[in-house]
């Protein structure tokens, strides 16, 4: 996740922004340098976001200044005019000439291609009724080899905006330049998705951990059904029980007590605890107070018969051999 991260933080043009300098109120025509940059310090910058074309050059890592032209035809179906010639106020080397098309009645790489072959050094391709940013595609491989001016795609409230921003013989000025930020708002959902995998899963896992923790705890202890089968006895005195062996108390008469099938017996109030919270053995001698189940004790027993016939072999050896004549 890291890596893809980063991947997206530093691809380039994954979000552009158009910077625009509107020029209120001048006249390029016989303006001289100065008022042109007392202009540029009190002119007013907007930012909109855009998507990069898959075809193309890539913009400057500087960014691409240049005068924003709406090109005739407006959708760029067609071979379009050429751009309007700059001011000399402004740097040939620097200063570009931008298309400005509207989007449908063609395909993308038509578009940008005529908008090349008019002389424009960029091209902004914008949605028509919709702010819906696309990632631009080409159509025909040869169109899109021979496409070498980047392209974007805006909204149409930006194309809006920046076409109220031309005003004959005053200009717009227009500054594409990449931003090598994340685009949160872009990735969001299929990060948010990832992440919401991630967090299940890692659930998942702790549920079924937990649930086989439990599993294997509930075979350690006493349920209360099994509990209920173990007989409980009224102390009386002359019994063979004397003390409690967990909580070291004499028994006393009428005390409850618990006889485990090893014949040790204690308080119900002290054993009952340890057999459904701890383990179901005998706190003495550990022995099982419960028959184990079938399914998992069938290799058990098979060996307690084999170890069991061993002895009971062994036993008839010794007997033969060393018999005492009397039994103790």
């Amino acid at each position: 996740l890291l890596d893809l991260f980063l991947s997206f933080l530093h691809a380039p043009k994954i979000y552009l922004f158009f910077t625009l300098f509107v020029f209120s109120g001048l006249n390029l025509v016989g303006c001289n340098e100065n008022l042109l940059w007392k202009q540029y310090s009190n002119m007013t910058s907007m930012l909109f976001e855009d998507l990069p074309a898959l075809f193309g050059a890539e913009l400057p890592k500087d960014g691409l200044m240049g005068v924003l032209v709406v090109t005739h035809p407006s959708n760029g179906c067609t071979p379009v005019d050429p751009p309007p010639p700059l001011s000399p106020l402004f740097d040939i080397n620097v200063t570009k000439s931008i298309a400005l098309i509207r989007r449908f009645d063609c395909n993308f790489d038509l578009k940008v291609l005529h908008a090349q072959q008019a002389g424009y050094s960029a091209a902004i391709i914008h949605n028509v009724y919709s702010d819906i940013l696309l990632h631009m595609d080409y159509s025909n491989e040869t169109i899109a080899k021979e496409i070498m001016i980047p392209s974007v795609f805006t909204s149409y409230f930006a194309a809006k905006t920046l076409k109220e921003s031309i005003i004959p013989e005053q200009g717009a000025y227009v500054i594409l330049k990449p931003e090598f930020s994340f685009p949160f708002s872009y990735y969001l959902i299929p990060f948010t998705g990832v992440v919401g995998m991630i967090i299940f899963v890692m659930c998942a896992i702790m549920i079924i951990r937990c649930v086989q923790y439990r599993k294997r705890m509930r075979k350690n202890r006493l349920s209360k059904e099994q509990l209920k089968r173990i007989p409980i006895h009224k102390f009386r005195k002359g019994d063979d029980y004397d003390v409690c062996a967990i909580c070291l108390d004499d028994y006393e008469e009428g005390d409850k007590l618990r006889v485990l099938p090893c014949s040790h017996a204690y308080h119900c109030k002290c054993v009952d605890p340890w057999l459904t919270k701890t383990k179901k053995t005998c706190p003495v001698c550990k022995q099982r107070v419960t028959q184990k189940n079938p399914e998992h004790s069938d290799s058990e027993s098979e060996e307690e018969s084999g170890a069991r016939g061993d002895g009971e072999g062994a036993e008839e050896e010794a007997q033969s051999e060393r018999t005492p004549l009397l039994r103790a």
